[in-house]
C-alpha cells in the first residue's frame, strides 16, 4: 500500500503530460488549418518537433544521466515549455511560428521520454509493472482528447490556447511533487552516446523499429486531417483519439497478464502485422464511422510495440546510460521518423490524399515486419550458441 501511495504523484504527472500531448497531436494541426496554413505548411511545422528533438532529447537525457536526476530536468523543460506555449499562440506569421515552434518543441519533446524513463525506474524500485504507471498517460490522453473535442466544437478551435496553457503550467507545478530516481553510480561521458551506434545489432534494431514507428508518427500528424477529409468534425477528432488511446490504456493496464519480458522482439513482430492491417483498413475508409472503429487498433499496436521495444533496450543498455539510451531511441524512432512522416507525409497528403498516404504506411510496416522476422531468427540463433558455450564451460 505504501508503494502504491508513493506512486500517486507520478501517475498524476503522467496523466497531465499526456493530456498536453493530446492537445498538441489532436488539435494543433486543425488550429493551424483554421489559421489558414496549407497541409504541407502544417506538415513542415510538425516536422520541426522531431527535428529539434534529435538535438534536445539526447541533450536532456544526457543531463539527466550526468547529474543523476530526472525530476529537476523535467522541471526545467516544463518551465521553458510553459513560456514557449504562451508565445506560440500570440503570433500569426508562419516564419515566427516556425521559430516559436522550435523553442516549443525543444522543451516539450524530452518531457514524455523523460517521464517514461522515470516511470520505468520507479516500476523497478516498487516492483510494479511499467504498464500500470504508463497507462495513466494513456488515460489522460484519451479523456482530454474527448473533453477537448466537446469544448472546441462549442467554443471553436481558436480557444485551444487556453487549455494548453493551463495544462502546461499545472504540469510544471506537478513535477515538483515527483520522487526522483537516480541512475547507476558509474560516471557518464558524452562520448558514451556513440556506443549506441557501434553495436551493429543495436543499429539494426533502431533502423527496423523506425520503419514500423514511422507509420505511427505519420498517422499521428494526419489522422485528424484525414478524418476531416472524409467528413469528420472537431467532436469526432476528440472521439477518434479517445477510442485509440483508451485501447492503449487498457493494454497497458493488463500488461502484467499478457506481456512477458523473455522475448520482446516477438511482440514487435505481432505489432508490425497489426499495423499492416490497420493502415490498409484506414486507407479503405470512406466515412468517419469506419475510421472510428479501426482506431481501436491504434492503442493495441502502440502498446505492444512500445513495451516490446523498451524491454529489449533496457536489457541491452547499461543502467547508468538508460535515460540517454531512451532518448536516443525516441530520437530515432519518433524523431527522425517524425521529420520524414510530417514533411513528406504532408506533401503526399496534399497532392494525393489521405488514402494514398495510408497505403504507403502499410508498405513501411511490412518492410519492418520482414526485417524483424530475420532479426528474431538471428537472436534465437545467438541465444542457442551462447547456451551451448555455457553448457560446455
Amino acid at each position: 500500500m505504501i508503494n502504491q501511495n508513493s506512486l500517486v504523484p507520478l501517475r498524476t504527472f503522467m496523466f497531465f503530460v499526456s493530456a498536453i500531448g493530446s492537445m498538441v497531436v489532436s488539435f494543433l494541426p486543425i488550429y493551424f488549418q483554421y489559421k489558414g496554413f496549407s497541409s504541407s505548411q502544417i506538415g513542415w511545422f510538425l516536422a520541426i518537433g522531431p527535428f529539434v528533438g534529435l538535438i534536445a532529447q539526447p541533450l536532456w537525457g544526457y543531463a539527466s544521466d550526468k547529474y543523476k536526476t530526472v525530476k529537476k530536468v523535467l522541471f526545467a523543460c516544463l518551465i521553458g515549455f510553459s513560456v514557449s506555449v504562451i508565445w506560440l499562440f500570440q503570433i500569426d506569421s508562419f516564419l515566427w511560428i516556425i521559430i516559436a515552434g522550435s523553442l516549443f518543441f525543444f522543451f516539450f519533446s524530452p518531457v514524455n521520454p523523460l517521464a517514461d524513463n522515470l516511470a520505468k525506474r520507479q516500476s523497478q524500485i516498487h516492483s510494479v509493472t511499467f504498464g500500470s504507471i504508463r497507462m495513466w498517460g494513456s488515460i489522460g490522453f484519451a479523456l482530454v482528447s474527448l473533453f477537448s473535442g466537446f469544448l472546441l466544437s462549442k467554443f471553436g478551435i481558436g480557444f485551444l490556447a487556453i487549455p494548453i496553457t493551463v495544462l502546461a503550467v499545472s504540469t510544471c507545478l506537478l513535477s515538483l511533487t515527483l520522487t526522483d530516481a537516480k541512475a547507476g553510480s558509474k560516471k557518464v561521458n558524452y562520448k558514451d552516446i556513440g556506443m549506441f551506434f557501434k553495436d551493429p545489432t543495436l543499429t539494426a534494431f533502431f533502423i527496423l523499429i523506425a520503419l514500423v514507428l514511422l507509420t505511427h508518427r505519420t498517422s499521428d500528424s494526419f489522422i485528424s486531417l484525414y478524418l476531416f477529409e472524409i467528413g469528420g468534425n472537431e467532436m469526432l477528432v476528440g472521439w477518434i483519439w479517445f477510442i485509440g488511446v483508451s485501447s492503449e490504456a487498457l493494454l497497458f493496464f493488463l500488461s502484467a497478464k499478457w506481456f512477458r519480458s523473455s522475448s520482446p522482439i516477438l511482440y514487435i513482430i505481432i505489432a508490425s502485422v497489426l499495423y499492416c492491417i490497420r493502415w490498409i483498413l484506414t486507407a479503405l475508409s470512406q466515412d468517419p464511422t469506419m475510421l472510428l472503429c479501426i482506431q481501436v487498433l491504434h492503442g493495441i499496436c502502440f502498446a505492444i510495440v512500445f513495451l516490446g521495444a523498451l524491454e529489449y533496450l533496457y536489457k541491452v543498455i547499461p543502467e547508468e546510460l538508460q535515460a540517454t539510451g531512451h532518448m536516443v531511441f525516441v530520437g530515432i524512432s519518433f524523431g527522425i521518423t517524425g521529420i520524414i512522416g510530417s514533411s513528406v507525409g504532408g506533401i503526399i497528403f496534399e497532392n494525393f490524399g489521405g488514402s494514398t498516404l495510408y497505403f504507403l504506411l502499410a508498405g513501411s510496416s511490412f518492410l519492418g515486419l520482414i526485417g524483424f522476422l530475420f532479426f528474431y531468427k538471428k537472436e534465437k540463433k545467438d541465444e542457442l550458441k551462447q547456451t551451448k558455450i555455457e553448457s560446455v564451460s
